[in-house]
């Protein structure tokens, strides 16, 4: 990085933390902003008028004066129903019901009477259609909304859906990974925060979410946002959508609900291909329920609320079962004794056990080599009788099984009013479930693979007006999660049965050790543990709203690769050599097994962003954005040297076939990547322009855009030895 751009971003940090220590921080993705005009009933606009905001659910109010424009402006405010009123000399009272939406600056116009005339109460049931405030495409889905929204899996990250311009991933278009995706960019472009908390797996950058791969919550959210184009600098870090979701507290009054929903397989259609084959609809079942209460403890002051939700179904899984016959059993056995081979008879009945008592064995149908050459052995040379023209080798059956997925979470919320000038939250959410990963239809007990996903989160938010043009909010939040993928059976109870992670017969028998997922790399995955301080200041200054903040992430990642094979994988290629015993690498078969000396690996990378930014009223219906945003993303350092890299870019590598490995890869590396853009500054300016009246607004933005890189590509952990 040149020395003007470390003295920028040195000065702009200076700046900012400047500020912070002058009014501390804040946190603008967990807020919205109201503003408007005070005129009298001619239109004239009223200078210093004093112009209340009172929080209808929690009886906290703040106050401020009319700017010479006529305009007000409260910032960095909790979502929720308030009522603005507005008074001056000789003029009565107007007081106008209005929803403060999170991500968006609701605009209110109060016009006020001569005295002696009646009081105006304008109560608003909806919030307006369109925000004309910023040249943010922002979609807010408020509480009734959610509750009343069909969504399947009760996935918070569903109502982004709804959003213009957002599409589903389907069958993988954007490379498998992700919900959604929203004007061309991947959805691992997309960033998701809880009260400010990013909710992200920093591997994929995908949402957080727990054993279902649902991201569970929905009756705890008050109001999500969806940010499709985010010209103001508080979006940053992410060039997607930004899904920001604040949660539920509790109020003067108590209030609750209870839901239970059940789906099963008589509500639901067979599968087309079932049918065909004979197979029976296959047995599921989901039970997912919420409750939630809240209230006051101490009225004005304290509030507390508690939610819970769960999850349990039943997953069937469908698929194209090989088993051998009785037949083909009884002539390898003789034929391994009469090839000298008879030590290894005692294996070759483990495997035969294990097919013989798969489910529903009986049931299973011979296929001939005339009507599937591969399954119907056409390619056994070595077993008289058996191949083309022969006695079937196997079984099949389009076989189907179950697994079962549970998850539940706790929440539970407590606000402090302290003042009408400082408000506090903290909120603390468990999550537990265990993940069906994969199911195997020959051994369900043992090869059976699943993952327990814990997840521990927290924020801390405090909201203080130090005066009615500046308010800041700090967030501090914390995360732990586990996601750690592994056999469902012990090490030494899989061993007594079968000495290998999975054995293979080149799709011609199915696979033992997972038929539907090979155990061959287990464990893998990770435990991350995140912290995170996020900080915003606004300052309302004439038309002018000033904000500048701060957005720190840490994050420290125990990775368990899947460098390391306990028991090995063994491979043949066809039935030939199966028959005769042989592992002939010549032939392809192999018995591979991996060794690592670092089976989990201790990872940490860290993001820093900065930005500051102008939102100036030119006129009543025109309002331009002028931002600068600087992001510092780290190098990913792994504590125990563990990284392997190219000692020089690709294109400037000697591809000469003579030149050994180790002299073109450097491993044993502390970083993972040996340059990196030191820091990322994207200045943007955005203009909104109502020129006919407010139902109509225009919009335009230009401006650059950064993402965090992904975790996964710096997880190509050194190679390690086969055998």
């Amino acid at each position: 990085m040149s020395f003007t751009k470390m003295r920028t971003l040195l000065a702009l940090a200076l700046f900012v933390l400047s500020l912070s220590a002058l009014y501390g921080f804040a946190q603008s993705v967990t807020s919205g902003d109201l503003t408007g005009k005070v005129t009298d009933t001619s239109g004239a606009v009223i200078p210093q008028a004093t112009v209340t905001l009172k929080s209808t659910s929690e009886g906290t109010s703040q106050t401020t004066v009319t700017n010479q424009s006529g305009a007000y402006h409260f910032s960095l405010l909790k979502p929720g129903n308030y009522m603005v009123s507005a008074t001056t000399a000789n003029m009565s009272e107007t007081r106008r019901s209005v929803d403060v939406q999170l991500g968006q600056i609701t605009s209110v116009m109060l016009s006020l009477n001569p005295h002696g005339q009646n009081q105006t109460i304008e109560v608003t049931a909806e919030a307006p259609l369109l925000q004309t405030e910023n040249p943010n495409l922002t979609t807010t889905v408020d509480e009734k909304q959610i509750a009343l929204q069909p969504n399947p899996g009760n996935d918070t990250t569903y109502y982004a859906q709804t959003a213009p311009g957002v599409v589903m991933n389907v069958g993988g278009t954007f490379g498998g990974y992700g919900n959604f995706a929203a004007f061309g960019l991947p959805p691992t472009s997309n960033l998701f925060t809880v009260n400010g908390n990013d909710n992200n797996d920093p591997f994929l950058n995908l949402n957080n979410s727990g054993s279902s791969n649902l991201t569970l919550g929905a009756n705890e959210m008050q109001e999500v946002a969806v940010v499709t184009n985010g010209y103001t600098a508080q979006y940053g870090r992410m060039a997607g959508v930004q899904m920001d979701s604040v949660t539920k507290s509790g109020s003067n009054q108590f209030h609750g609900n209870a839901n239970y929903y059940w789906n099963g397989t008589v509500l639901n259609a067979n599968d087309w291909f079932n049918p065909r084959s004979d197979t029976p609809r296959p047995f599921a079942v989901n039970n997912q329920w919420s409750a939630s209460f809240g209230g006051p403890i101490i009225k004005n002051k304290t509030f507390f609320f508690v939610d819970t939700e769960g999850l349990r179904y039943t997953l069937p899984s469908t698929q194209n079962i090989f088993l051998p016959t009785a037949a083909f059993q009884t002539a390898v056995l003789n034929n391994l004794t009469a090839n000298g081979r008879g030590a290894e008879i005692p294996f070759y009945n483990q495997m035969f056990s294990l097919y013989n008592n798969a489910p529903g064995y009986a049931n299973f149908s011979p296929v001939s080599a005339a009507a599937d050459p591969k399954q119907g052995c056409s390619d056994l040379t070595t077993l008289p009788g058996f191949g083309v023209g022969g006695a079937p080798c196997s079984l099949f059956d389009h076989a189907s099984g179950t697994n079962h997925n549970n998850e539940w979470l706790l929440a539970v919320r407590v606000d402090q009013n302290i003042g009408n000038n400082d408000k506090l939250f903290g909120r603390v959410h468990v999550d537990r479930g265990s993940q069906p990963t994969g199911t195997d239809l020959i051994n369900p007990q043992l090869f059976n693979t699943l993952s327990v996903q814990p997840t521990d989160d927290g924020q801390l938010n405090e909201t203080h007006v130090f005066s009615p043009n500046i308010v800041n909010q700090l967030v501090a939040s914390g995360m732990w999660y586990s996601a750690v993928f592994r056999e469902s059976t012990p090490v030494g109870s899989r061993l007594n049965v079968l000495p290998y992670n999975s054995v293979t017969l080149n799709g011609i028998l199915s696979n033992l050790g997972g038929t539907q997922q090979a155990d061959s790399n287990f464990p893998q995955g990770r435990n991350t543990t995140q912290y995170q301080i996020l900080d915003d200041l606004s300052i309302n200054h004439g038309n002018h709203t000033f904000k500048v903040g701060v957005n720190f992430r840490r994050n420290d990642i125990t990775d368990y690769g899947n460098e390391f094979n306990a028991y090995g994988t063994l491979s043949f290629s066809n039935l030939t050599d199966f028959a005769n015993g042989l592992l002939t690498p010549a032939a392809g078969n192999t018995y591979a097994q991996n060794f690592t000396q670092f089976p989990r690996n201790p990872l940490a990378i860290y993001s820093l962003g900065i930005y500051f930014q102008d939102e100036w009223a030119i006129r009543s219906n025109l309002k331009l954005t002028a931002a600068l945003r600087a992001d510092r993303n780290s190098n990913a350092v792994c504590q125990t040297n563990c990284f392997s890299r190219m000692a020089e870019p690709f294109t400037s590598l000697n591809h000469d076939a003579n030149i050994p490995y180790n002299q073109a890869i450097l491993s044993n590396q502390h970083q993972a990547f040996g340059s990196l853009q030191a820091v990322v500054f994207q200045p943007r300016v955005g203009l909104s322009w109502s020129p006919f009246g407010r139902n109509t607004v225009i919009r335009t933005g230009i401006g650059m855009f950064t993402d965090l890189y992904q975790g996964v590509i710096v997880t190509n952990i050194e190679a390690t030895p086969q055998r």
